[in-house]
């Protein structure tokens, strides 16, 4: 047996438990919670792993048994090209229930209109890519089946940039109790990753099959990202005790004037004596108790004081 094949065959165990974390860590956010966004967070991780593990290594398998038989170049080329788009349909569903989860995690739950908007365009954009093949403007080299890869890592780049824009452009409508474990930071991080991924995408068998194995690895691992770290953090903020003020606030992410605001909360102040101490409006209060409320996934003053007593163990 080849290096090459023994490569491909670790390769596949690594992605399969990839694949397998992803979903149960997935399961098992929405079994706690049961919000739709966790219930969009599961199909969507779902049907992209559907896509990964039917397209990358359906492909991969499909050229190794092209190589052990009598083919013309053309056929062969026109297999690696057809593979991956039967799974487009996955992956079409994987981004849009992507886009779900952002907005969800923006306390948008009442979503119907999205998939009017979302299908049509998307498929106006994959027609236009194939307007442009048939009419030559988009060459397709030789290697048909990286030609595919690119096209559709271009189209997963763009889905997670609107991914990160809804977490700078929608205000948050409500609290959702996955808001503390997933925010702005996260969304740039998550896109970085996705980033990355793609560049080594479009790199994909340029080294043989240490590039091919590194980028679906890479692929894999950044499909999981959302129900890891979302996971991570609520475990996280879950067991952290002996905080002090300061690393509470950092923890939960609550700003400066959050943090003097719960400072005064914790005082038994009301939001009439808060806006008189600070010389701000009522109003401005309550906007602030309902983002402090949120990022730390309570209900109420008396829930809030609970919180920072038993993670910094005295009162602020």
């Amino acid at each position: 047996m080849s290096i090459e094949t023994i490569s491909y065959i670790a390769t596949f165990i690594l992605t399969a438990g990839i694949s397998a974390l992803g979903i149960m860590l997935s399961i098992q956010l929405y079994q706690q919670f049961k919000k739709p966004v966790l219930a969009a967070l599961l199909y969507q991780q779902i049907f992209l792993y559907s896509f990964l593990i039917y397209s990358i290594w359906g492909n991969i398998i499909l050229k190794t048994v092209l190589n052990d038989i009598q083919m013309s170049a053309s056929l062969s080329a026109k297999l690696a090209v057809f593979v991956p788009m039967i799974g487009i349909p996955f992956m079409m569903v994987s981004w849009f229930m992507l886009l779900k989860v952002a907005l969800g995690l923006r306390g948008m739950d009442n979503m119907k209109s999205l998939g009017w908007l979302f299908f049509p365009t998307l498929v106006v954009l994959i027609l236009a890519i194939d307007f442009l093949i048939y009419h030559e403007k988009i060459p397709i080299p030789k290697n048909a089946d990286l030609f595919i890869v690119r096209i559709l890592t271009f189209i997963n780049l763009l889905i997670y940039i609107a991914f990160t824009l809804v977490f700078f452009l929608v205000p948050v409508k409500k609290k959702v109790s996955s808001e503390a474990g997933f925010g702005r930071k996260a969304a740039f991080l998550l896109l970085a990753a996705v980033m990355a991924s793609s560049i080594s995408m479009i790199f994909f068998n340029q080294f043989g099959f240490i590039s091919i194995n590194i980028s679906v690895l890479l692929a894999f691992a950044t499909a999981a990202f959302l129900p890891v770290y979302i996971n991570f953090r609520h475990a996280f903020t879950d067991n952290v005790q002996d905080l002090n003020f300061e690393a509470f606030c950092e923890l939960y992410e609550i700003s400066k004037r959050e943090a003097e605001i719960v400072q005064l909360i914790c005082n038994g102040l009301s939001n009439k004596a808060i806006a008189d101490k600070l010389f701000i409006t009522l109003q401005t209060v309550k906007d602030h108790n309902h983002r402090i409320f949120m990022k730390t996934a309570v209900k109420s003053r008396v829930q809030l004081t609970n919180l920072v007593l038993e993670k910094t163990g005295e009162k602020v």
